[in-house]
């Protein structure tokens, strides 16, 4: 069974939900193969390892992207970060350092298994990572490049706070969402209300969110 990061624990409040929901869903922690993390933020990996130093997920192969690896754990992340952030380098190198026997690198192309390929999409976090599910009318797991879906896709081109790279992210945001509505792809956000999927579809200058899993009759 493959994951999709693993939340946060101790970060804000409302977070840390994710093994009472994989219980309630009959999941067993021990059962998860594969843990792929988008990225570094607290709320998307401070979930991979528990309190008493152990994984969560003790049976995973990890997948992480190579170049945010790099980041996180160069010995200057400290002088990239606003002071805000520099919490986030200390638990995103507690996270990774537990994994560091079992982690395999990812670039833009690699798949973690034949069907799932990594799509590079920087600016969030310098080695931000989206994930193209095929089959059926397709997947892209966002990870953060679009956050909240009232604001980005009518706007993909304002800022947002927690960007790394205003420039960046702002460019990975709109050719994912260009794509997105010319090719009616699925797309999974983190951060959407429920249930989380939906589609792009062009509407002047930006998007229009149709959420739900319902694929729009027309293709571009």
């Amino acid at each position: 069974m493959i994951l999709f990061d693993t939340g946060g624990v101790d970060f804000q409040p409302g977070l840390g939900w994710l093994s009472r929901h994989l219980t309630t869903s009959g999941i067993d922690a021990a059962s998860i193969t594969k843990v792929v993390l988008t990225h570094g933020h607290p709320d998307h990996i401070w979930g991979t390892v528990l309190a008493d130093g152990a994984l969560r997920f003790p049976n995973a192969t990890y997948y992480a992207g190579a170049a945010e690896w790099d980041f996180w754990n160069h010995d200057d992340v400290w002088t990239k970060l606003p002071d805000a952030q520099r919490p986030f380098a200390i638990g995103a190198r507690r996270q990774y350092a537990a994994v560091r026997d079992r982690v395999i690198m990812m670039r833009s192309g690699d798949e973690v298994i034949s069907g799932i390929r990594a799509i590079a999409t920087p600016g969030h976090t310098p080695g931000h990572l989206s994930f193209e599910v095929s089959g059926g009318d397709g997947l892209i797991i966002v990870g953060d490049v679009v956050t909240t879906p009232s604001v980005y896709f009518p706007n993909p081109k304002w800022t947002f706070g927690f960007d790394a790279d205003d420039g960046q992210a702002i460019d990975s945001r709109v050719r994912l969402l260009d794509r997105a509505a010319r090719e009616r792809t699925i797309l999974l956000g983190y951060h959407w209300p429920y249930p989380g999927v939906g589609y792009a579809e062009r509407d002047g200058a930006g998007y229009h969110y149709l959420q739900g899993h319902d694929r729009p009759d027309t293709v571009e």
